[in-house]
């Protein structure tokens, strides 16, 4: 009966170990990953004003007859997608940044959809995109068991409050 040393570590604390820390490093480099992408399409190209930047967002001027000017649009994103960013990289609200990821790039990808076209910035928003969704899906089974201790809160709530009636 010969084992590998892999079988043979599969239920040891240093196994897991080594499980939590590539996940820990996963979702660390998901996370710088999407903010230096959400950061450099803020600075270098929305903020800096790129022909091709504000040539995008009059376009999108145009698709809403006018209503909200093209700086507006580009600067206004920009800001977005900067905050975005920035809870991104704290760990306390990288879910929240990862969540509003994932609505912000899916109205990028809307847009581009059916005003815009496709291109290099459709297909790095379908990037962004799966990164935040993957960072979520990871991240859920910690807020599963958030959510099971707080059911659980309130069954013992409802339970304690018709023995009293």
């Amino acid at each position: 009966m010969s084992t590998t040393i892999r079988e043979a570590l599969a239920g040891s604390r240093w196994s897991r170990g080594q499980d939590f820390m590539g996940k820990r490093l996963a979702l660390l480099a998901i996370r710088l990953l999407v903010s230096v992408n959400l950061l450099y399409a803020a600075i270098f190209l929305k903020f800096a004003a790129v022909p091709d930047s504000v040539t995008l967002f009059t376009q999108m001027s145009q698709a809403v007859h006018g209503l909200v000017s093209q700086p507006v649009f580009r600067l206004g994103s920009g800001v977005f997608e900067t905050v975005v960013a920035v809870l991104l990289l704290i760990p306390k609200t990288a879910r929240l940044g990862a969540g509003s990821t994932v609505v912000w790039m899916t109205a990028v990808i809307l847009s581009h959809i059916f005003v815009l076209g496709y291109g290099w910035f459709f297909v790095d928003a379908l990037m962004v995109m799966v990164l935040a969704v993957i960072y979520l899906l990871l991240t859920r089974r910690l807020f599963t068991r958030v959510n099971e201790c707080s059911a659980a809160f309130t069954r013992f709530r409802t339970n304690s409050v018709q023995e009293r009636v």
